[in-house]
């Protein structure tokens, strides 16, 4: 945990990986505390949203699907930072946009090093991989991976670069409290 409360906004960190994300739709913003109750919230919230689009139904189910593991991960392996009364709070971001072709997630929260080298390993692990190659290391990540103090499996990654076709960019943004503000981008085809 850090005890200093510096906030960081996804959005500030766009204009660096997308330029052109503000020629998007929004479907979805959120940047803040998460826990249970923000989580239901922006669920309900995206469930809303794709009621007033024409986005198909399979494909709004793989978003939804990608936009819950992106809130567990930022739930379970976020940093906490010190808030102004002292209390500790996990703060992450999410954020959703639709283009002519495709859905852009983005998801941001803040790592230490050791995540950060073990964010890059699973980068590797899955990067330019076919969905074939990573049905394989995800059936063998079932049946060997042990489950972290956290209660994670090491399939998140795979699951949402199966989903997403491997359209999976990472990002690391250094901070002033020596802490990486994590973002990765995933592309979801409208197809």
């Amino acid at each position: 945990m850090t005890s200093k409360a510096e906030i960081l906004l996804l959005t500030d960190y766009l204009k660096e990986i997308s330029p052109e994300f503000l020629a998007s739709k929004l479907i979805l913003l959120y940047e803040g505390e998460v826990n249970h109750e923000i989580i239901k919230s922006i669920l309900l919230t995206l469930e809303s949203s794709f009621e007033h689009t024409n986005i198909n139904r399979q494909t709004q189910k793989k978003v939804f699907n990608i936009v819950v593991e992106c809130i567990q991960n930022i739930e379970k392996h976020t940093i906490s930072l010190a808030s102004v009364n002292y209390f500790f709070t996990k703060r992450g971001s999410i954020l959703l946009l639709e283009n002519e072709n495709n859905i852009e997630i983005y998801s941001g929260n803040l790592v230490n090093q050791e995540q950060k080298s073990f964010l890059l390993k699973k980068e590797m692990l899955i990067k330019n991989k076919t969905r074939e190659e990573l049905r394989e290391i995800y059936k063998q990540q079932l049946v060997e991976g042990a489950i972290s103090k956290k209660g994670g499996a090491g399939l998140g990654f795979l699951d949402m670069a199966r989903k997403s076709n491997n359209n999976i960019e990472f990002y690391f943004f250094n901070t002033q409290s020596n802490l990486e503000y994590f973002i990765y981008k995933i592309i979801i085809n409208k197809n």
